[in-house]
């Protein structure tokens, strides 16, 4: 697979090898190599999909109004398909117009660091004839956006007891490093992070005792511009509570789940947090949500100048993971934890280091880790 960011152009490929052609891009996505298959299937992977469908041998977007439905939610893979007919043909081109044409109706599916990127052509044709039985397009993967109604019940029946969790990360990274005290929680209340915040009040409901957590901020921004926290205050996006008791936490959750606008402002909220409780500084924990990346990582300078160690509790960690969040453990001297690992040492990594997270293969290039496989 080859890291893709910034101003690094996109490259095409063709059977397991990259062609020269180059598209003057900016974008952070991942590419890997060309899948060649008989007829296009969809991944079982739990997503939804979208096909924006076009014609065999031209790059306009039919449906381009599908589109639209799409730029609110979370986009997690893409699938570019074409037919390889004429056999022997070279669609760089076409393909290149194709990624161009996508990047001018959905750019979020090239701006999220963890968006999975494939290219995918059918040789099957050539046997059975009817090309236009064959896809053509791009096929989104996505993770539809909640109703609030939804988020809310989701997360009263499962601090409730009516409902299991289905993923329990925050549960077994809290069991784990049960030394944690009155730690100061920055928490994403964004999107789909509903089954996240449940295990979080779950925990307060039943180990109050324990004081893991003393104060919370809640962030859901409204503004995807971060506002600047080191100059000034502004809570905009965020809300505070400092409370043991679940239900008084539970209201000021499903207040910033409503009234934000599922923007990741994390490094924004650890400046408020530092700022509105200064005693707890050296005991910031993030939760964030793996599949989105922070808009604010200019922060990260700032964070690290002033010496502000920042855990971080990945949620919804699967084949990817989002890089962003080791690196902003890394450059403050924190730490990292996913369902399964606790990653306490990344500060003393050494350049070319590989590592596993899960089913990610990590690599530490040029003082950033990134993601390989």
């Amino acid at each position: 697979m080859k890291n893709l960011s910034l101003a690094i152009a996109i490259i095409l490929s063709s059977y397991y090898s990259f062609s020269q052609s180059q598209v003057s891009i900016r974008l952070r996505t991942k590419i890997k190599d060309t899948l060649v298959i008989d007829k296009y299937k969809r991944i079982d992977n739990g997503f939804k999909i979208q096909k924006l469908y076009m014609a065999p041998g031209n790059w306009r977007i039919k449906n381009e109004t599908a589109t639209d439905l799409l730029k609110s939610e979370t986009i997690i893979a893409v699938d570019l398909v074409y037919t390889d007919y004429p056999k022997g043909n070279d669609f760089t081109e076409l393909n290149k117009r194709r990624i161009i044409e996508l990047f001018g109706a959905l750019p979020s599916a090239f701006n999220r660091s963890v968006v999975s990127w494939r290219i995918v052509k059918q040789t099957g044709v050539e046997k059975t004839g009817g090309i236009d039985k064959y896809f053509h397009g791009f096929v989104i993967y996505y993770r539809p956006m909640p109703t609030n109604y939804a988020e809310n019940k989701l997360i009263e029946d499962i601090v409730s007891g009516k409902t299991k969790p289905e993923d329990s990360t925050l549960l077994k990274v809290f069991e784990r490093n049960e030394n944690w005290k009155d730690m100061l929680v920055v928490c994403d209340v964004t999107g789909s992070m509903s089954p996240y915040t449940s295990q979080l009040l779950l925990w307060i409901k039943a180990n109050q005792k324990m004081r893991s957590m003393k104060n919370i901020i809640f962030f859901n921004d409204d503004d995807e511009i971060s506002t600047a926290q080191i100059k000034k205050k502004d809570p905009t996006g965020m809300w505070k509570i400092s409370s043991g008791n679940y239900r008084k936490v539970m209201d000021v959750a499903f207040k910033a789940m409503k009234e934000g606008k599922h923007i990741e402002n994390n490094l924004e909220a650890v400046c408020r947090a530092i700022d509105e409780f200064p005693k707890e500084k050296k005991k910031v924990l993030m939760i964030a949500d793996n599949w989105e990346d922070p808009c604010d990582m200019y922060l990260v300078d700032y964070l690290k100048e002033k010496k502000i160690p920042v855990r971080i509790i990945i949620c919804g960690v699967n084949s990817r993971l989002n890089t962003n969040y080791l690196n902003i453990a890394r450059a403050t001297g924190g730490t990292v934890h996913t369902m399964e690992q606790d990653l306490n040492n990344l500060a003393t990594i050494k350049e070319g280091t590989k590592f596993k997270i899960g089913n990610a293969r990590i690599l530490l290039s040029r003082g950033k880790f990134i993601q390989i496989n």
